[in-house]
């Protein structure tokens, strides 16, 4: 996932880090560094996540992230794991009419558009909208203004066989995967084939801004513009075992992968 600004999806490792073998058990496992009182209880409303996730990413194209106060790593395996997650990207969405939620500024969407029938990115920040029809996009790439849990700006008749999402689940909370899932589905043809993928946030300034709270399933972030204005978002980084007990009720066929940048799930419908 690309570190410009411009870019829906948060950097991996390809600027920030290098390989942190323990940094997911840091995060992951409750203590006096990842459980700590949230400085405002009310930004972990979910309606306020929500609103938080769609502003930062609106914004972040207009000011950028405040430059990383920890320095990242060398990363010498990621561009193999990139060129990857990529591949098995374009492989799944071969001859498919796609539809993709949370598109962003359209980087992810021109990958698999190079191997899919069309592509129908779905995007509700209107600024990654803009630049997203702005680019150089194929003549089967199309956008549309709307949001992953509500899909009614889709037309109704249009039907899909492949389904994909880049650097969205992560910010998504637990206790609204059911329903994005169910609307997301919906909208796909029986057999569809479904490919996820998120960046992970095991990078030494990513853990470093990672928190957990009492009684909250989620994990946070705190994410901060060059302007200083300062977002909690969502930023789950799921286990195999926490992925496939969201999916394999869902699909058959089920892959998942987690790599050390992203993970990434592959799947059909029913």
């Amino acid at each position: 996932m690309s570190g410009k600004t411009h870019d829906r999806r948060p950097a991996p490792d390809s600027d920030n880090r290098g390989r942190a073998p323990n940094s997911r058990d840091r995060v992951l496992t409750p203590g006096p560094r990842a459980r700590r009182p949230c400085p405002d209880p009310g930004k972990l409303q979910t309606d306020i996540l929500y609103r938080a996730t769609i502003d930062y990413y609106n914004l972040r194209q207009v000011h950028g992230d405040m430059p990383h106060k920890t320095p990242r790593g060398p990363a010498p395996d990621l561009p193999a794991e990139q060129a990857r997650i990529v591949r098995e990207s374009q492989e799944a969405m071969r001859g498919r009419k796609v539809l993709e939620v949370a598109s962003g500024t359209g980087s992810a969407t021109r990958e698999i558009a190079e191997t899919a029938v069309s592509v129908t990115g779905v995007e509700i920040a209107t600024n990654m909208l803009d630049l997203a029809a702005e680019s150089d996009n194929p003549p089967n790439v199309s956008y549309l203004a709307g949001d992953a849990f509500d899909l009614g700006s889709i037309a109704p008749g249009k039907s899909f066989d492949g389904g994909f999402a880049a650097g969205f689940l992560h910010t998504c909370p637990a206790s609204r995967y059911a329903e994005f899932l169910h609307g997301f589905h919906a909208r796909l043809e029986e057999g569809a084939v479904v490919f996820m993928r998120s960046s992970r946030p095991t990078s030494p300034d990513a853990v470093s801004r990672l928190f957990r709270v009492e009684g909250h399933e989620d994990q946070f972030m705190t994410r901060q513009l060059s302007d200083g204005s300062e977002y909690i978002m969502v930023e789950n980084d799921p286990t195999e075992e926490d992925l496939r007990q969201v999916f394999e009720p869902l699909s058959r066929n089920l892959e998942i992968h987690i790599g050390n940048y992203w993970w990434w799930i592959r799947y059909e419908l029913p």
